[in-house]
C-alpha cells in the first residue's frame, strides 16, 4: 500500500488533470504520475546529452566514427598479439 502524498497544483493544472484523466479512463494520480515521470526521464535524457556533447569535444559524427573504428581496430590487433 503506498503512502498518501499531497502535492499543490494550480486550480487550472488540476482542472486539465482531470479532464485528461477522465478522456484516458485514468485516475488523475494515474496521469499526475506518469508526467512526473515522463518528465524525470526527460530531464535524464537532456544531462546525458549534454554530457555526451562535452566529451565528443565538438567532433562530427564522422570523426567519432572513424575515432571508434580505430579504436576497435587497434584493440582487436592487441588481442590477437596475446
Amino acid at each position: 500500500m503506498q503512502t498518501e502524498k499531497n502535492i499543490a497544483l494550480a486550480d487550472d493544472v488540476l482542472e486539465r488533470v482531470r479532464e485528461q484523466a477522465q478522456a484516458e479512463g485514468k485516475t488523475a494520480d494515474e496521469v499526475v504520475e506518469q508526467a512526473v515521470q515522463r518528465e524525470l526521464a526527460r530531464k535524464a535524457f537532456e544531462r546525458i546529452r549534454r554530457e555526451a556533447e562535452i566529451r565528443r569535444g565538438g567532433m562530427t559524427d564522422e570523426e567519432v566514427d572513424r575515432t571508434v573504428e580505430k579504436a576497435v581496430h587497434e584493440w582487436r590487433t592487441e588481442q590477437r598479439v596475446r
